[in-house]
């Protein structure tokens, strides 16, 4: 809760700030306004409330403050709070603390306010707000294994680009708090999802391909056996450029993995990205050798890239099983789902979620 904190600064006593969570200082006066904004836009809901319901509901929008103001403040973002101001935001608001104060699960509560900051950003009249608009109206509606199932879904919509391969052990792994709610996953949340728009049918003769195979296209360099360092070491004598700086943080391709260094492994996860990127820095030269590198380390197999998830969190295998199965590879996510599901994706990974101007984009690399 918020508690009322004084600041001394020399001779100077400022006792109009608000401490948040033990680490967040806000403008009581801000705080008040945000405040006294929400009830008035509450007022003819709270008609419809009990006295003890009423009480509640500010007990809510307390927490719904709290959280809010975290958040901006943690993200140097607090400037925003203007925008509340605005009356198509006030809209937004009331939408937003109406799904906050229904939601009965404290994981969708924080997520709603992520939308609503979301939309605060987006002032000019796009298909972004439109879509944000959307998604705090129906979040709330969400049960938290459907929520998870969409941003399941949301992986085989985006390539992830880590600075270095190894890191996303580190991925998979911030991924957990969403692969174990899939085991709660039924019929009955294929079934929403496909009846709320969250879902488009594709159209055409073959579904989508499974998720093992998504997983080997896109992270081509990662999903691969480790290489000898031996045998590296040989070929470095023969072609020593492959030593060269192949990116902005100076590194070159391969980087050493094990507990004693003993083998190695690509810096990049994507091949053509990496292509891509030298090219621009004029390495081509180096391309052949990454693909004499590639034939020392064999692909996975589609069940070693399974064995792979699942020795992270066994619960990937319930993943496979979903993304899988026929109803959901003859699926693919809408804008508003795609949104949702790389919004909470990009949440627990503590990563930048696609901008949804790119969603209509084609993935295949």
């Amino acid at each position: 809760m918020f508690k009322s904190h004084k600041l001394h600064t020399g001779n100077i006593t400022n006792s109009n700030l608000i401490l948040i969570n033990g680490d967040v200082n806000i403008d009581g006066e801000v705080y008040g306004e945000i405040k006294n904004i929400s009830l008035d836009i509450l007022r003819n809901d709270f008609e419809k409330f009990s006295t003890q319901a009423i009480a509640q509901v500010k007990t809510e929008l307390e927490h719904f403050l709290e959280t809010l103001f975290d958040k901006l403040e943690k993200e140097k973002l607090i400037s925003l709070v203007e925008n509340f101001k605005l009356p198509a935001v006030q809209v937004s608001l009331h939408d937003t603390l109406i799904g906050y104060i229904i939601s009965e699960d404290i994981h969708i509560k924080h997520f709603i306010v992520d939308v609503l900051i979301d939309r605060l950003k987006k002032q000019n009249k796009t298909i972004e707000k439109s879509v944000i608009n959307e998604a705090i109206k129906i979040i709330p509606k969400l049960a938290l294994p459907t929520a998870c199932l969409i941003a399941l879904m949301a992986l085989r919509h985006q390539v992830v680009v880590m600075p270095f391969s190894f890191m996303f052990e580190s991925f998979f792994n911030q991924l957990s708090p969403i692969i174990d709610n899939l085991k709660d996953v039924t019929k009955l949340d294929v079934e929403y999802i496909k009846q709320n728009n969250f879902t488009v049918p594709i159209t055409g003769i073959f579904p989508i391909d499974s998720f093992e195979n998504h997983l080997l296209r896109q992270y081509d360099l990662f999903f691969r056996q480790k290489g000898s360092l031996n045998k590296l070491n040989e070929f470095t004598e023969i072609h020593p450029e492959i030593r060269s700086c192949v990116n902005d943080a100076g590194s070159c391709m391969v980087s050493m993995s094990g507990e004693n260094s003993e083998h190695w492994q690509f810096c990049d996860a994507n091949s053509t990205l990496f292509y891509n990127r030298l090219k621009e820095r004029q390495q081509e030269y180096l391309i052949p050798l990454v693909e004499e590198l590639k034939k020392n380390m064999p692909i996975f197999s589609e069940r070693e890239v399974r064995e792979y998830l699942i020795s992270i969190n066994s619960n990937w295998s319930f993943a496979f099983d979903l993304l899988n199965s026929d109803a959901l590879r003859k699926l693919e996510l809408s804008i508003i789902g795609k949104y949702i599901g790389s919004k909470l994706v990009s949440r627990h990974t503590h990563s930048n979620s696609p901008s949804i101007s790119n969603f209509s984009k084609p993935i295949a690399l």
